[in-house]
Parts: structure tokens; C-alpha cells; sequence
């Protein structure tokens, strides 16, 4: 929910007085009028005395959540028809519970999708729809309750909008882990079930409440069906930061039409003025002659009317914003504005400029020769906004370059390496005019790719990468100046390393020519950056007493390059690690919890950390050992998976077998005489005699040694 529950402050608010207005606009440099300026109010305030309503009133239709009334909707509608606007605005609240929303979930909904009651698309949309269902009809009855002669057409026609926020329950918010895109897709399918609803009650205006980390926490990337709505935007602390935040960016790509900020103990909000488009034109003389452009709102739905205040009788807007010309102008800029305003009260200001008879030049301004091109080069000045052929007259370049009465830029011969400017200007028989320029650069070659690159210091050993160059004739030499020996260019512009490089930032430059003598210069970086080393072996391992002894693991990391070497920094004495990462014990260890930690390196300058615990604990000590004569048929194998079987009698239920670290031992069959164990050892477990803890279902244990080989 918004921020509704403050307490209402109730005092004399001068908050729509002429000084503090004229004090706020000198302050933002902008006009911010009585009739921008309003409040938001819902069922938090139905205690309190509320305020004059200033320009606008917003009253929000639900209880909290979808599918609720606002126990004070009648009389706050009241205060909000106060207004100067005198119509009431609303804003639903809007969630996506799930089946969780018991009888409120539709269960076996047709219209106006498919829905069985589970999480899906079509579920999610219809509780939307009904929702919005819901929240017009409470308006509707709230109006009829005051006596407003159309109340369906009075709902229908006032601005609503969609409050999204994170507060309500969402499919993407109450998982605890990653929302996945099928819950971002169910939720934006809720928010466009209700839209779609109040559209189809009538409504032409509605947008949504929401800020940018919301909408996206809630829809991911799956508002496209929604995109292009305008938007109302909280979170901002003054007056003058909202005013500001209208020029800012849109989450649905929509209008930003309002803006929220606190006001006097309430929610207060701030009107974006309508900014139209396109504010420029250009044209010919002879084209002004039936010249129009449509000035338009984007992210508007609503009719806006516009009203000339200058430029007539040169230009003329009509009031749906259709600007013409009533008869060819001369040429020169021409600027008409006025106001703009829609139904639901939004204002704003135009301006159209229509730039006349003014040639703009549309050829490359900048040309790349290699030497022998420049004897036979030839370009074709053009341009736009003529009306008819073109002539250019030329005023600086030659004799090196030369400009025809067609615009046609040719050479004097060939050009030495350097770089060329011609300039001059052009008209046509209308009396269009404009003006010129060519930069040619000849001989000079141009690195074209690739100027950077990352890698990491394993990879850095066999890194290459080639460099490229434009404006070439033939084939190119490179010759390196700096950057050896850690990067080396070769002739043909390969660069490699002399090996693996540490990290760090390396550098190459020097000179790229051909034959015919063109000349550049390349510069190429690499950046060598460490990789974080991940230990890959277990965190966690649980032991009994009487094994760690002689016990010892392995630490394993992945993204090495080459050996690894370990520096313990916590452990010891219980816990020893060797530099090549052997984990062991000083001995018997007591029953308990034992830590060891530290950092471990490869030798191109990868680092890591590596931690791990090991429980201790001992055996349970019982009064009956179990089965008796109990003997192992086979041996373990290190390394490798066999089939071991445990004679004895006694057994039952398929007992648990407990075996050394890197050990497991599972029962696959059990005939009161016999186990038949699965044995799986890891690589590197010492060899010799073990004991395997056979613990019975009623918690008896007994043990029996094997040998591992």
C-alpha cells in the first residue's frame, strides 16, 4: 500500500495560496498552477478531517487489497468533487494471491479467459477482471448513494489508475527464491485483467501507480501488454522534485503524467503538463504551399485540444493540432505556440517552429582517401529540403578539390597525404539556400577494430587478437613501439603474449602503413583480470570419533590454472592443511565441531578462499551389540565401485551402514544372515584395514573391519 496510514495533520494549509505558488515556481523555474496541484486519500483517512482538495482529488476505491471497499469512498468522493476540477479521480488497489485467495480465486471461470482454479495465465487474468469489475460497480453504487444523476457515466468517464506495489501479495514476490517467468507472466496478466475490465466499462483514462524497482520486481521484462500506458510515479521528497522527475523516464515507456510527494502530513500530487511532438518542421518555399504536420501527446488516450496563441496567420494550428500553411512562405523560421488540454484536466504548452527554404546538406561531410585514390576521386554533394535542381558555388578548397555547378567534388590530380576542407554554398530556383563542407583525409589509415580486450591470466598465454584497419591499399606493415614483451604485434598486425600475463593492464601502440605510403596509428589494451577461485569439494563433513585418526580429505577448486597452493589462516591444531590442499588431522578427535579456513592460489595470480567443517561425534553406546560373528566376504577397492557382502546373524529391516569419509556403503539386500553392501570409494582414500558401523532400525549398532586395497 501507499503511504496512507500517516496521520492526518489537520491545520490551516496555505498550500494553494498565490505567494507559496509564485515562491514554487520562481524556485523551479517553472509555472506550477493551483490546478496541478491536488491529494490521494483511501481508508486511512476515514478519520480525519481532510484538507481542500486544491486542483484535483484522488480517492482510492478498495480496503487495502482487490476485491475490498473503502468504507469511506462516498464521503471521500464528496470532498473530492471540491476540487477545482470538481470531478472525482480513482486508483484500485491490485495483487496476485493465487489459489490462495480461496473463494475470492476464480474456480471455474470461462470469461474472459479459461480458468480450473490453479495459477495460470488465465486464472491470474480473470481475477483481474473481476477485480476491476468489482472496484467500478462500488463507485458506481457510492455515486448512486450521493444522488449524481449518471453514476455509471460519472465512473466511467473520471481518470483511474492501477496501484502496483510490492506491499500486496504477488506470484513473484512470495516464494522466497528467484521469481521465474511464468510467476512474472501471471502477474502481469492480473494487472492487464483489471485494466482490461475497466476499459471495457467505458473508462478511456487509466494508468498505473508504481515505481520503476516495483513494476519490474512484480512484471520482469512481461508488461509488454501494458507498455505505452501512462504512469504515476511516488517517491519523491519536494514539490520541485516532482515537477522535475516529469522530464524523467517511463516504465512502461508511457506519459509520465503525474507525480506523488509528501504534503502536509498527506499524499500529495503533482500534474505533468501535456508535451506535444514533433516542436520542429522544415520545408521548402515551394512545399509550404500545401505543407501540414499532426502535433500529437504520446502515451494520452484521451482527446487533447489545442488553442494558438501565435504565428497565425504564417502557420496555423488547428484546435485537434493539424498545423498548415495557408500560402507559400519565403523563407525564414516560423514558430507558432499556444496550450494544449485534455478532458480529464491535464494542460501543457506548444511550440512548432517550420524552418523555410533552408538547404540542409545530406552527402558525407567527411570523406578517407589512400593516395592512389585521390587522383581519380569524384563525390555528389546533396541535399535536402530543395524544391527543384540544385547549384553550388564554391569559396575555399581549391585547387586541390574542386566543386562543379552540380556539386560535383573532384581533385586536381593526386593529393599528398594530408586532409583536405571545401567549402561553399548552394540554392535552387525557389529560393532555397544553404551551405556545404567536405573534409577529405587522404593517406591517413584508420584502426577499425579492435581497440580492447579481457581476459583472464590462464588465457592469457594463447591470447590473439588481429587489428584492423580502413583506407588501406594493399596490404597493411605494423610496427610496434610500445607494449613489449609482455603484447608483441607482428607484421601482419597479429598481437599474442609472450606467455601467461599477470594481472593488470597492458598496452600496445605503434605505426600501420602500405605500400603505396598511407600512413596510422594503432593502439590496442588488454586487461588481465584474476578469476575467483570456487572450491568445489564439500563445506560440511560428519565423521565418527574413532575415524579421524587417520583421517584426511582432499579441497578440489574449479577455474584453476595449474597447481593450487594453500595457506591456512584458522584450524589448527585439530585441523592441519597441507600446501597442496590435503586436509588431515594432529590425531583422535574428541566428539565436536571443527573449522578450518583459508586462501589458496594458482600461480597466474587466481585466488581463492577455502573453508570446511568437520562434526565429530561417537557411536551411541548400547547394551546389546548387535549380530555376532560378523565377517566381510571381499575387499574394498580405492577409486572404484564393488559389491561387498557382511555375514553374521541377527539382521533385520535393512540396516544403515556408516562408513569412513570418502566411503559410502549402501544396503541392496538383507537376509537376516546375510547384507549385500554397494561400496563406492573415492580416489586418494587410504588403503588398509577400515570398519564399516552397521546401525540397526531399533538404534543397535556393531561393527566390523574390512580391508581396503
Amino acid at each position: 500500500m501507499r503511504r496512507h496510514s500517516i496521520r492526518v495533520i489537520v491545520a490551516v494549509l496555505g498550500v494553494l495560496s498565490g505567494l507559496w505558488l509564485a515562491s514554487a515556481a520562481g524556485a523551479q523555474g517553472a509555472s506550477v498552477t493551483p490546478s496541478s496541484l491536488g491529494y490521494d486519500v483511501s481508508f486511512p483517512q476515514c478519520a480525519a478531517s481532510l484538507p481542500s482538495p486544491g486542483g484535483f482529488g484522488i480517492v482510492g476505491v478498495n480496503d487495502g487489497h482487490p476485491l475490498s471497499v473503502n468504507p469511506c469512498l462516498g464521503p471521500e468522493i464528496t470532498w473530492a468533487v471540491t476540487s477545482l476540477s470538481a470531478v472525482s479521480q480513482f486508483y484500485v488497489n491490485t495483487a496476485n494471491p493465487g489459489a490462495s485467495a480461496l473463494a475470492q480465486w476464480p474456480q471455474s471461470q470461462t470469461t474472459p479467459q479459461a480458468c480450473a482454479g490453479a495459477n495460470t495465465l488465465g486464472c491470474s487474468y480473470d481475477y483481474g477482471w473481476n477485480a476491476g469489475q468489482a472496484s467500478f460497480q462500488a463507485v458506481v453504487e457510492a455515486e448512486t448513494q450521493r444522488g449524481t444523476s449518471s453514476p455509471t457515466v460519472t465512473a466511467s468517464s473520471a481518470s483511474w489508475w492501477l496501484d502496483v506495489e510490492t506491499g500486496n501479495t504477488w506470484q513473484s514476490l512470495r516464494t522466497g527464491s528467484a521469481p521465474t517467468s511464468a510467476q512474472f507472466a501471471n502477474d502481469a496478466a492480473m494487472i492487464a485483467g483489471e485494466r482490461a475490465a475497466l476499459v471495457n466499462l467505458g473508462v478511456t483514462s487509466l494508468g498505473i501507480y508504481a515505481t520503476s524497482q516495483q513494476w519490474r520486481a512484480i512484471v520482469g521484462n512481461q508488461g509488454a501488454a501494458l507498455a505505452g500506458v501512462k504512469v504515476w510515479m511516488p517517491g519523491y521528497a519536494t514539490l520541485a522534485a516532482a515537477v522535475s522527475a516529469c522530464a524523467g523516464p517511463s516504465f512502461t515507456g508511457g506519459r509520465v503524467a503525474m507525480i506523488q510527494y509528501p504534503s502536509n502530513g498527506l499524499d500529495g500530487d503533482y500534474l505533468c503538463g501535456l508535451v506535444s511532438t514533433p516542436s520542429a518542421g522544415v520545408s521548402s518555399v515551394p512545399g509550404t504551399q500545401g505543407f501540414s504536420q499532426q502535433l500529437s501527446v504520446s502515451g494520452e488516450s484521451l482527446p487533447v485540444s489545442f488553442t494558438q496563441a501565435s504565428g497565425a496567420p504564417s502557420l496555423l494550428v488547428s484546435a485537434s493540432g493539424l498545423v498548415s500553411t495557408p500560402s507559400q512562405l519565403a523563407p525564414g523560421t516560423y514558430v507558432a505556440t499556444g496550450t494544449m488540454s485534455s478532458p480529464d484536466g491535464l494542460s501543457g504548452t506548444f511550440s512548432y517552429a517550420l524552418v523555410v527554404g533552408q538547404l540542409t546538406q545530406s552527402s558525407p561531410s567527411t570523406v578517407a582517401l589512400t593516395l592512389p585514390a585521390s587522383a581519380s576521386f569524384t563525390e555528389q554533394l546533396t541535399a535536402s529540403g530543395a524544391g527543384g535542381p540544385l547549384s553550388f558555388t564554391q569559396t575555399s578548397g581549391a585547387p586541390s578539390l574542386l566543386v562543379s555547378p552540380s556539386g560535383l567534388v573532384s581533385t586536381s590530380g593526386a593529393l599528398a597525404r594530408r586532409t583536405y576542407t571545401l567549402t561553399g554554398a548552394m540554392s535552387d530556383a525557389a529560393g532555397d539556400a544553404g551551405t556545404y563542407s567536405l573534409s577529405l583525409t587522404v593517406g591517413q589509415l584508420s584502426q577499425a577494430g579492435p581497440v580492447r580486450s579481457t581476459s583472464s591470466p590462464a588465457a592469457s598465454a594463447t591470447f590473439t587478437d588481429q587489428i584492423i584497419a580502413t583506407g588501406a591499399a594493399g596490404p597493411l606493415s605494423f610496427t610496434q613501439s610500445v607494449g613489449g614483451p609482455s603484447l608483441l604485434v607482428s607484421p601482419s598486425g597479429l598481437i599474442s603474449t609472450s606467455g601467461a600475463l599477470a594481472p593488470g593492464s597492458y598496452v600496445v601502440r605503434g605505426l600501420m602503413s602500405d605500400a603505396a605510403g598511407d600512413q596510422g596509428r594503432f593502439f590496442y589494451n588488454l586487461l588481465v583480470s584474476a578469476t575467483s577461485l570456487s572450491q568445489s569439494s564439500p563445506s560440511s563433513i560428519s565423521v565418527l570419533s574413532a575415524a579421524t585418526t587417520g583421517f584426511t580429505t582432499q579441497l578440489t577448486f574449479a577455474g584453476a590454472a595449474g597447481p593450487l597452493s594453500f595457506s591456512q589462516s584458522s584450524g589448527t591444531p585439530s585441523l592441519l592443511v597441507s600446501p597442496s590442499g590435503l586436509i588431515s588431522t594432529s590425531g583422535a578427535l574428541a566428539p565436536g565441531t571443527y573449522s578450518v579456513a583459508g586462501s589458496v592460489a594458482d600461480t597466474v595470480g587466481d585466488t581463492g578462499t577455502f573453508a570446511l567443517s568437520v562434526t565429530v561425534s561417537a557411536p551411541t553406546p548400547v547394551a546389546d551389540p548387535g549380530p555376532k560373528a560378523l565377517r566381510v566376504l571381499g575387499y574394498a577397492v580405492t577409486g572404484r565401485t564393488v559389491s561387498l557382502s557382511v555375514l553374521g546373524v541377527g539382521f533385520f529391516g535393512r540396516p544403515t551402514i556408516v562408513a569412513p569419509v570418502g566411503t559410502r556403503a549402501v544396503v541392496v539386500r538383507d537376509t537376516g544372515r546375510l547384507l549385500g553392501l554397494r561400496v563406492s570409494v573415492a580416489a586418494r582414500t587410504r588403503r588398509g584395514v577400515h570398519v564399516f558401523v552397521i546401525v540397526l532400525p531399533d538404534g543397535k549398532i556393531c561393527s566390523v573391519r574390512y580391508v581396503q586395497r
